[in-house]
């Protein structure tokens, strides 16, 4: 009978404590200081001449906006006079991705200036599993490039990314659409059309009526369009349904641009939403409001009620568990044809077409390049180079906009005069990475071609062939593709032309550099390495001092063991550290606990799905990893990381 007596009270004890999920359930509202600061501000007209393209651009006076902080206190009381447990997000929150992770979702109301790492960050948590409404001008502007006092703004231009495909940078491939137009609408109502989505069925439920919101004034609207979207990973969940006028009637169409998409990424959900949503909300609370409207509702716009429970319905789904993990896809191909190479009355010249192509889920962009090398591996001649600024994850031909593209021909000649008999490589690549992105880490090779070429001298034409794979790497193995692409970036050289000893264990100056060749950084000579078994002019001492400094090594108990084996754990910092991985904590290894020095690091792989451990949830960071398996890393990190 006390058995029976403890577990009943035991499970009556169980109802009222708070579930570890319940407890959780946190939500943040963004209070960015840069967005509220730049409403403010006013600047003249001008014109600006893009640094990487040299497109001369018209720019338009910035007006004093509407208060953004109103909008954001808007959002907190009413998230808190809905029950939830709400707190205020700081921009350098949002700049740390494991602060983020104790929100179950983030409200983004108007938050229109974030930086890379701020936006890297809160791509990585959505990817994990977090969720986020945008409400309207998501970090669409580069704080970077915040207006300076009585200049024009540039900021709103796109000479950073320099493509409308890239239109709010790395938060772009979240959103999974292409930018169609800033649009005004006159007297436009916004209704869920035929969408039967939960978060219209919700809201609507809760209305007990249709949903519809109008703004009788003549405003702003910004029109996107899903890409392919093949998984359906983007729904339009609410349409532009009808406007008396419009700026630009050849874009515009009633029911045909969403004006709120529900979109699945990673593990995590999203909300965007076009139009002005918190401008509808009524909202009375007392707080410090900017413009002294308490939290009212803009006179012109008709549907607080409305607008309210699709905000709230937007929050549960977004923070909902998500049983699907939507999975970046980054897959560019990249094959020339019509190679030709023979001697002309210029001097020999290298003729081909290179044709570089998206087929994944995500955008990409970078410059492709052609180089010829030769039996050395130097560069001979000239290269040819062309920066893509965008190549958009849609393989259809009849885009919206006709800038968006996925697929690029370039037809190139290369001269090389006096070029003597020999053996040749021609290595078309392609290099991730906006053009003023300098630093290391944001730039590098992801994929490339090589042919060889035999010239013989003379008048004669030069004879194609393709390289050879190691003789050792079986097509069979699971590692052929990832070593067959980093031998064609010059990443893995072998042991010789035709031996690359795929299960012979790594040591980490042989990691390190791979990882510097993936990072496209050279072993300097001026580098330091203050360790007992290493000095200077040793092989090897001037890539482990460079790693180094990069934070690819380090040196274990003053040593830096560079023919030691590389591990796991040591993997892990080298790939986060050279690449500037960025991801939350949320896995558990058995054998690595909070306390171990990779623990951070490996989290973060975990994170990004570039590794997931072994079957018993172990990561065994102490094995020592042999070369096929350090390979596979590299190139999975390589299109995992690619931005």
């Amino acid at each position: 009978m006390k058995k029976l007596s403890f577990s009943v009270f035991f499970l009556v004890l169980l109802t009222f404590l708070p579930t570890a999920h319940a407890s959780a359930q946190k939500i943040g509202v963004m209070f960015s200081e840069s967005s509220e600061k730049y409403a403010k501000t006013t600047h003249p007209s001008g014109s600006f001449t893009s640094p990487n393209t040299g497109r001369v651009q018209t720019v338009y006076p910035k007006v004093d906006y509407s208060s953004t902080l109103d909008k954001e206190l808007k959002a907190y009381h009413m998230y808190k006079q809905m029950g939830y447990d709400v707190e205020k997000v700081s921009e350098s929150m949002l700049s740390d991705v494991n602060a983020l992770t104790k929100f179950d979702a983030v409200v983004f109301p108007y938050t229109v200036m974030m930086n890379h790492q701020q936006r890297e960050s809160l791509k990585a948590y959505i990817r994990a599993g977090g969720g986020a409404v945008f409400a309207f001008q998501a970090a669409r502007n580069e704080s970077a490039h915040f207006p300076q006092p009585g200049k024009p703004d540039v900021s709103p231009l796109i000479f950073h990314a320099d493509s409308w495909i890239f239109e709010w940078d790395n938060l772009t491939e979240i959103f999974q659409s292409r930018f169609i137009d800033d649009v005004k609408l006159q007297n436009a109502t916004v209704t869920a059309g035929n969408s039967t989505h939960p978060i219209v069925a919700n809201a609507q439920a809760e209305l007990g009526r249709k949903l519809a919101m109008t703004d009788t004034s003549y405003n702003w609207v910004e029109i996107i369009k899903p890409w392919q979207n093949k998984n359906n990973n983007i729904q339009p969940v609410l349409f532009f349904s009808k406007y008396d006028a419009t700026d630009k009637s050849a874009t515009m169409s009633a029911d045909t641009y969403g004006a709120a998409h529900a979109i699945q990424y990673g593990k995590g959900r999203v909300v965007q939403i076009g139009y002005k949503i918190m401008d509808y909300i009524h909202v009375e609370a007392d707080d410090n409001w900017e413009d002294h409207t308490k939290g009212l509702a803009f006179s012109d716009k008709k549907g607080n009620e409305d607008a309210k429970a699709f905000m709230k319905a937007s929050l549960n789904w977004v923070k909902a568990p998500n049983q699907s993990n939507n999975k970046r896809q980054y897959n560019l191909s990249l094959y020339t044809d019509g190679l030709q190479a023979y001697v002309s009355p210029r001097g020999f010249v290298y003729r081909s077409t290179a044709t570089v192509k998206n087929n994944g889920n995500v955008p990409a962009r970078g410059t492709l390049k052609v180089e010829i090398l030769n039996s050395s591996g130097k560069v001979v001649g000239t290269s040819h180079q062309r920066y893509l600024p965008g190549l958009a994850a849609d393989a259809t031909t009849n885009n919206a906009d006709k800038r968006d593209v996925s697929k690029h021909h370039e037809k190139f000649e290369i001269y090389l005069k006096g070029l003597p008999a020999g053996v040749y490589t021609a290595r078309t690549s392609f290099t991730e990475g906006r053009l003023d992105q300098k630093a290391v880490g944001f730039k590098f090779k992801t994929m490339a071609e090589v042919k060889t070429f035999h010239y013989a001298g003379g008048n004669t034409h030069a004879r194609f062939s393709a390289v050879p794979m190691f003789r050792d790497v079986s097509q069979s193995g699971g590692a052929y593709y990832d070593i067959k692409n980093l031998h064609a970036l010059g990443v893995v050289t072998g042991y010789n032309a035709t031996t690359f000893a795929p299960t012979k264990t790594i040591t980490r100056t042989q990691a390190a550099t791979m990882v510097l060749r993936a990072l496209g950084v050279s072993p300097s000579s001026n580098a330091n390495l203050n360790v007992s078994d290493l000095q200077r002019g040793q092989y090897g001492y001037d890539v482990l001092a460079t790693a180094a400094q990069y934070g690819i090594i380090s040196p274990q108990n003053g040593r830096i063991n560079g023919n030691a084996p590389m591990t796991r754990g040591d993997m892990a910092q080298a790939l986060v550290n050279g690449f500037k991985l960025v991801g939350p904590t949320t896995r558990n290894f058995t054998d690595v606990p909070v306390t171990h020095q990779h623990y951070k690091a490996i989290q973060t792989l975990a994170a990004l799905d570039i590794t997931t451990g072994y079957q018993d949830s172990s990561f065994r960071p102490e094995q020592p990893m042999n070369r096929q398996n350090f390979s596979q890393f590299v190139n999975r990190t390589l299109y995992n990381q690619a931005k």
